[in-house]
């Protein structure tokens, strides 16, 4: 081999080694990314710094705030937040990828039901962060099929997306951000049960009324197994104004109801009707949380503390009105 050709040699293996070098320097740099492409609905948010959360819907507004390291339902008594729910819907969201904008030039806004949005504001060290407004929802077809897709916009800007998630976890109503379940107890662990003028007891693994007379009366078991029941999945529906004294809640002649197992004992004192159903208070062994609040259970709920006497007892038949049911 020659010099001049070693030299050569020598040359073209140099331009193949900076060729490589420059590919992979290449190959290491992002492509910008457009607006609104590869973004997030929360692009930019930091999670662990939100402290609020607004959403609203017509007349409707909610107001959760984070309170002392506790979150809260503002707008509903500053009672406590379901955290996980929000926590949950928080973290969905920040998921959701935004694409490109759908709006034509030449279609009003309103086409995409953001005439009727609803608006979901996100606050940072007291200050709005995010807005967001949720417009119509996409409606299935043979080729799109069917998913949980809305019109969004989001900061006040022009730009409208449609994103694949339902926001339905938004809720606009107070009372869908806390936490409804009250208390739950077993009706098998329950010993003993007073209600008004009704005493029951657990005898033998028998349910009995403590002033029944066994010679003129029936026991109805299947009515006494309400009461037994009535704090198994006990939820609320809502809410009652601290503020309101006993006499607008109609505790001046409440129904309490204790029920007793064999080491705890839970009172429930029944008030008056408020809005779609009874207002209760809760006391004894019972959740912390719930207890100083009053709330709101459906009237169907509240019917099991109710239960008076003498739909738990029958009169008994006399044997000559025995004989006259028995046909010849």
């Amino acid at each position: 081999m020659t010099v001049k050709k070693l030299i050569g040699m020598l040359i073209a293996l140099a331009v193949l080694v900076g060729l490589a070098v420059v590919q992979k320097k290449g190959g290491n740099k992002k492509r910008p990314v457009v607006a609104g492409e590869g973004a997030t609905l929360f692009q930019g948010l930091e999670l662990n710094l939100v402290d609020g959360l607004n959403v609203s819907k017509g007349s409707n507004a909610v107001s959760l705030a984070k309170q002392d390291g506790t979150w809260v339902v503002r707008s509903l008594y500053n009672y406590p937040a379901d955290f996980s729910k929000l926590a949950d819907a928080l973290r969905a969201a920040s998921e959701v990828k935004m694409g490109a904008p759908v709006r034509a030039s030449n279609v009003d806004a309103s086409e995409y039901g953001l005439d009727e949005a609803t608006s979901v504001s996100l606050r940072s060290g007291g200050a709005e962060s995010l807005k967001l407004e949720v417009g119509g929802r996409r409606e299935g077809s043979s080729t799109a099929g069917w998913a949980n897709q809305h019109f969004v916009r989001k900061g006040g800007g022009d730009d409208i997306y449609l994103v694949d998630y339902d926001f339905r976890p938004f809720a606009a109503e107070s009372d869908d951000w806390i936490d409804k379940e009250l208390i739950n107890i077993r009706s098998a662990d329950i010993v003993a049960v007073k209600a008004g003028d009704v005493e029951l007891s657990a005898v033998s693994n028998a349910w009995v009324l403590a002033d029944l007379n066994e010679e003129t009366e029936e026991f109805q078991s299947s009515e006494a197994n309400k009461l037994r029941m009535a704090l198994q999945y006990l939820n609320c529906t809502s809410v009652a104004d601290p503020a309101k004294s006993d006499a607008e809640l109609g505790f001046t002649n409440a129904v309490v109801y204790t029920a007793s197992t064999t080491n705890k004992s839970y009172t429930v004192s029944v008030g008056g009707e408020g809005k779609g159903g009874r207002y209760v208070r809760l006391e004894g062994d019972v959740p912390e949380r719930v207890q100083g609040w009053t709330y709101v259970i459906s009237t169907y709920e509240a019917g099991d503390f109710l239960i008076p006497r003498d739909e738990l007892v029958k009169e008994k038949k006399t044997s000559e009105e025995e004989q006259e049911g028995v046909e010849p």
